[in-house]
């Protein structure tokens, strides 16, 4: 009998942890399959997008007619971080100074993206 109740005692220990185990580790997975799968409904590959979002200018590079800017979220395309971007037509960021609010329009099929439009908001906060 005690041999009966140890290997029910371990089998009975062994589903609780598996159990315990998937809803630790399972659930997680789940929820970023379906995270995943919402963001490539939103972003199609190989389709041209346009967003405009805020950011402030953290530096300008004429030579290589880039600015980088610390931007808002893209919503289905990227979180807030700060990064450059190519500049269609370099009147665009003439006279734009360090640290200044702007918004921006962002278009072009991801990864190639390239900024359209800039319109001043004010010096940032």
């Amino acid at each position: 009998m005690r041999l009966w109740r140890a290997m029910l005692l371990m089998n009975l220990s062994l589903g609780l942890g598996l159990v315990l185990g998937y809803l630790a580790w399972g659930r997680p997975f789940r929820v970023q399959e379906r995270e995943l799968a919402l963001l490539r409904q939103q972003s199609p590959i190989g389709v041209e997008r346009s967003w405009t979002r805020r950011g402030v200018v953290r530096a300008i590079f004429p030579e290589r007619n880039t600015i980088v800017l610390t931007h808002e979220d893209i919503p289905g395309y990227m979180v807030p971080m700060t990064m450059g971007f190519v500049v269609r037509d370099p009147r665009l960021y003439e006279g734009l100074d360090i640290g200044e609010t702007i918004r921006f329009t962002v278009r072009g099929v991801p990864p190639d993206m390239v900024i359209t439009a800039i319109a001043r908001e004010g010096p940032s906060r």
